[in-house]
């Protein structure tokens, strides 16, 4: 919601920003050539009247640019800063701008003084109209709760306090000694009725303290799918030199954001875009070797070329994975569901060539084409064993944030016997660090794996 509210304002702004330029050039230059402007000696002639293309498009986009750099186009600096603090710098940079171009783009250039009364009325027309989009797009407000007392929940309670610009409000604390610790903030109850508490006061974000770290190894099992909060942890130094962190500035804290998120918006079309792309090149050069194969499952072993197994997907959702069968018919009647082993007696002949190179997993490009996976991303697991890893090992489910891959991260680093918790840290790590360079770091680190037929 906060997402598709930032888009719209930005839309809308942008849009009238421009309207404003080429609106404020076009009276600039009708003022000079009708009207006597104090400081002027006569009216412009009609020859130097240059309201050209050339001249919209330069207004247009230096008027777009110097407000971009000033962060009007973002709610952190346009909440933070009074509106003045950020219009008057950027109309200086027009100045400078349009100054350059009188001087130095002499088809294009602006009269000198039609360039002062065009920032004259450009600078009024921002002013308005940057007051009414503060009215039609105010300050999103956010419900927080600070989890765990102590000297971490005051600072974050004043701090907030102090940076109302931020939208935040805390309206209590969950665990620890609220009446003490974080300035007469009500107590809303134990620790572990947070998801409770999230759910009845209609929470935005939750913020995690130093003093609640003992719950937050276990807060990726608590919290439900689909839950409404955001979380936020206030970091300790340490924690701040990790990998690649995502943070929140709230007021001047740096909060990490400790929910997984897969990649939104133009990366996840861009990601789609391409796995549907490649995953159709991938079918149709691979189509002759993937004959041969099915071929050579369908004369050595008994019962169907292709294999169906229901796996989880995104947001759990089940699906039909496709393989190549490789283990003999019938294999799990008598066993039920059980985890594969790098020494299967259940694999025939072909089936373990046809493993060892990847071959028996090319049908699984029709479930990249089809949505149902992405080439990148964490392994498709049997819902038997999601359900049982899922009561084991805490934030298993947050591996279903994304669409599962043909291979991962998992793959290309861990070993065939790794534990499932293993794995899914690197499931986790993926997600986190997300973009479309690690994906082909991924595939081209995938061939040597499958060459050498290592990996997961």
């Amino acid at each position: 919601m906060a997402r598709r509210r930032l888009t719209s304002f930005r839309l809308v702004a942008l849009a009238g920003d421009l309207v404003i330029a080429i609106a404020a050039l076009d009276a600039a230059f009708f003022l000079r050539a009708h009207v006597d402007i104090p400081g002027t000696l006569t009216l412009l002639p009609p020859g130097s009247v240059r309201f050209t293309f050339w001249n919209i498009v330069i207004v247009a986009v230096v008027q777009a640019a110097s407000l971009s750099f000033f962060g009007l186009y973002r709610d952190h600096e346009r909440f933070r800063e009074p509106l003045g603090r950020l219009l008057l710098p950027a109309l200086g940079i027009q100045l400078l701008t349009l100054a350059s171009v009188y001087f130095l783009a002499q088809p294009y250039s602006f009269p000198r003084s039609v360039l002062v009364v065009y920032l004259a009325a450009n600078g009024l027309a921002l002013a308005a109209w940057r007051a009414l989009l503060d009215r039609l797009f105010p300050a999103p407000r956010r419900r927080a709760v600070i989890v765990g007392g102590g000297p971490a929940a005051a600072l974050i309670a004043d701090t907030i306090r102090r940076h109302a610009w931020t939208g935040v409000e805390v309206i209590g604390v969950v665990g620890g000694d609220a009446a003490s610790d974080a300035r007469g903030l009500p107590g809303l109850g134990p620790v572990e009725d947070l998801i409770a508490i999230v759910e009845a006061r209609a929470v935005d974000e939750v913020i995690l303290t130093p003093e609640a770290s003992w719950w937050r190894d276990e807060i990726a099992a608590r919290v439900p799918a689909g839950w409404r909060a955001d979380l936020l942890v206030w970091p300790s130094p340490f924690e701040t030199m990790i990998g690649r962190l995502r943070f929140r500035i709230v007021g001047d804290l740096p909060l990490l954001e400790a929910r997984v998120r897969p990649n939104e918006g133009a990366g996840a079309f861009f990601k789609r875009a391409f796995d549907a792309a490649a995953a159709a090149a991938g079918l149709v050069l691979l189509a002759p070797g993937l004959a041969l194969a099915a071929a050579l499952v369908a004369s050595t072993s008994r019962g169907g070329v292709f294999y169906r197994q229901t796996r989880v997907g995104r947001d759990g959702r089940l699906f039909q994975l496709w393989k190549l069968r490789t283990m003999r018919e019938g294999a799990e009647v008598e066993t039920g569901a059980v985890l594969a082993t790098a020494d299967d007696p259940r694999v025939t002949a072909i089936g373990r060539a046809l493993r060892g190179a990847r071959i028996d997993e090319i049908p699984q490009l029709w479930n990249v084409l089809c949505g149902d996976m992405s080439l990148v991303g964490p392994r498709p697991e049997r819902p038997e064993f999601a359900e049982r890893f899922a009561k084991a090992i805490p934030g298993y489910g947050l591996r279903h944030a994304a669409r599962p891959g043909l291979t991962g991260l998992a793959q290309i680093s861990g070993e065939y016997t790794s534990e499932p918790d293993i794995k899914l840290r690197y499931d986790l790590a993926y997600l986190n660090n997300w973009s479309f360079f690690l994906d082909l770091a991924i595939l081209l680190r995938t061939l040597p794996v499958v060459l050498t037929r290592r990996g997961i």
